[in-house]
């Protein structure tokens, strides 16, 4: 494993907090963090209509066995 020197150390915590002042203290931050969030619950949503779609395909296959 490759050891990281005290200044990629400091720079990559300098950014790091940057970012997050950025998305939880400015207002465009805000406005994107807003974006983010509806885009994953969009997503998520069209996830679980997926399966439910599946899983009503499997039981009604399940079912034609049956019968």
């Amino acid at each position: 494993m490759k050891k990281r020197t005290v200044s990629q150390v400091l720079i990559a915590a300098f950014l790091l907090t940057g970012a997050a002042y950025f998305l939880f203290n400015t207002e465009k931050g805000q406005q994107w963090l807003d974006r983010l969030k509806n885009s994953a619950a969009d997503q998520i949503d069209q996830w679980l209509a997926d399966l439910e779609e599946y899983l009503e395909s499997m039981a009604d296959d399940a079912k034609a066995t049956l019968n």
